[in-house]
């Protein structure tokens, strides 16, 4: 009998033997795990007639069956595929396509792998047993995150930080109430090596963003916060692989083992009492229970890998650490789902990156690079809000009226200019900027007194274009050209100064009788 056969009479004499026992079919429902109605139904059944109803499942016609064929020879030419994929196909190959379940389309796409033998295949690496490493070599470390029941009934998410030494197994967790930022990183690690007693040579991370800017094909760039800490402790410093976690699997067993082994079923209070629990936890169980691989007490291993660790010397001020994000084109930076605006000209191309503070109270200060703050804003709870829109479309404002002023200020009628910007200002709002540059540009390259003339020109005739004041200004400029121009007289310049004096040969007129007879 198959399995499936076996597991399904299993289940008809279960609901039987139960209910034969007094309970209700609402009860039997529970236990089981079943919907009451199927209950009901298997209660109402003899042997034979659910021997007749498994048997007419098994050779029912199956709704997608016209496709079987197509889904057949799609599969066999890409085994990989996904019977979402499937679907797709069927969709997009199919005009008439019926509308079914993506269960419906599951189930028949595994029947279809079963008729006829076509499993899915599946990248596959081969793995091997790498030797341990030497006493106060390495430390791996990896983040992870949990949602907590709170002491009120609500659920709260819990964000960690786990590290291991590679040798002993030693564990060590960091919990907070929010995000891990670089400066909370760095001081989990302060943390962390006091918990150990030392820091071993080498520290396995993932390429998180934290402390990582960019992988540049190959050459990782660090975060200037972090690589400033690392120098400073002296560590050296290596990043896993995009999508390789089975390079430092160690602390990937450790974040699993702290997730569900320690939060799980535990009640939030706060983030001091969590992580009091945590440390008690450390001592009396991660670090106590002999090692599922090594055979021996993470513990007693750290009594030998501590005399190893490098030594702890001097206070790495973390109040000194800000976070780096980079400034996009339109002069916002991105931190934690919301976009938070800088002063307009902050940004500069190729890429521009600025150092951001949260502080305890939730605000945001932003510092450039020569770390003089440029921004402050109160950190939204929610996300893909524009933070500071108002304050920085009134500092925008007072430019352009600084602007204005500017440009006037090289007239001799200042107050007429200023009224001709703003006439210009409100016919062409979004385009002001642009306007008075082409203004600026004017004064820069031709003489002032045309410039202005162009002005009053277009002022008392309602010209409200910088670019038809340029045209004025090149029409003046042209007629002034025009009558600046003299004709010169003609003059005949001959080589020899005296050749009009010069009287030319005659000829005697009997020369020309005698050669004409």
């Amino acid at each position: 009998m198959r399995k499936k056969f076996l597991n399904q009479w299993i289940m008809y004499h279960e609901v039987h033997r139960q209910h034969r026992e007094g309970l209700k079919p609402a009860q039997i429902a529970r236990e089981l795990v079943m919907d009451r109605r199927t209950v009901k139904k298997y209660l109402a059944m003899s042997e034979e007639e659910y021997e007749h109803f498994i048997d007419n499942q098994t050779r029912r016609q199956r709704v997608l069956t016209p496709y079987e064929s197509f889904v057949r020879t799609r599969l066999e030419h890409c085994p990989e595929a996904s019977s979402a994929q499937v679907h797709d196909w069927l969709k997009e190959c199919y005009d008439d396509f019926i509308e079914v379940d993506e269960k419906t389309v599951f189930n028949f796409v595994l029947h279809v792998r079963s008729k006829y033998g076509i499993p899915k295949s599946f990248d596959h690496r081969d793995f091997e047993k790498v030797p341990e490493h030497p006493y106060g070599q390495q430390t791996q470390v990896d983040f992870g995150e949990y949602n907590m029941t709170t002491d009120e009934g609500g659920r709260k998410r819990i964000y960690y930080i786990s590290f291991v030494l590679s040798r002993s197994r030693m564990k060590y967790s960091y919990y907070s109430e929010r995000p891990f930022t670089t400066r909370k990183v760095i001081i989990a690690h302060e943390a962390a090596i006091a918990y150990f007693g030392g820091i071993t040579t080498e520290f396995v991370y993932d390429q998180d963003t934290l402390m990582l800017v960019a992988e540049n094909y190959g050459d990782l760039i660090m975060t200037e916060a972090f690589r400033s800490y690392a120098e400073y402790r002296g560590f050296q410093l290596h990043f896993c692989r995009k999508s390789d976690p089975q390079s430092k699997g160690k602390v990937e067993n450790v974040v699993k083992y702290v997730k569900y082994n320690f939060l799980r079923g535990r009640i939030f209070i706060d983030i001091e009492i969590l992580q009091g629990e945590g440390l008690a936890w450390l001592n009396r169980t991660a670090n106590a229970k002999v090692h599922s691989t090594t055979k021996k007490v993470p513990h007693e291993e750290w009594l030998i890998e501590r005399n190893y660790l490098l030594p702890v010397s001097g206070s790495f001020k973390v109040e000194n650490v800000k976070n780096e994000h980079a400034v996009s084109k339109d002069n916002v930076v991105t931190y934690k789902g919301n976009f938070y605006r800088v002063p307009r000209g902050t940004y500069h191309p190729p890429k521009t990156r600025v150092q951001l503070e949260h502080t305890d109270d939730d605000q945001l200060i932003i510092y450039n690079a020569e770390g003089k703050v440029i921004a402050t804003h109160s950190i939204y709870p929610g996300k893909g809000k524009t933070v500071g829109g108002t304050h920085y479309k009134r500092e925008l404002a007072e430019r352009i009226d600084e602007l204005i002023d500017g440009i006037s200020n090289q007239f001799t009628d200042p107050a007429m200019v200023i009224g001709y910007c703003q006439q210009i200002r409100k016919d062409k709002p979004r385009y002001i900027r642009d306007q008075l540059g082409i203004i600026k540009r004017l004064l820069k390259h031709h003489p002032l007194e045309i410039v202005e003339q162009a002005v009053i020109f277009c002022s008392e005739n309602k010209i409200l274009s910088a670019k038809d004041l340029e045209s004025v200004v090149k029409r003046e400029l042209m007629q002034r050209s025009q009558e600046d121009t003299l004709e010169e007289p003609i003059t005949i310049k001959t080589i020899n100064q005296t050749a009009h004096k010069i009287i030319p040969d005659k000829s005697d007129i009997s020369d020309y009788q005698s050669l004409m007879n």
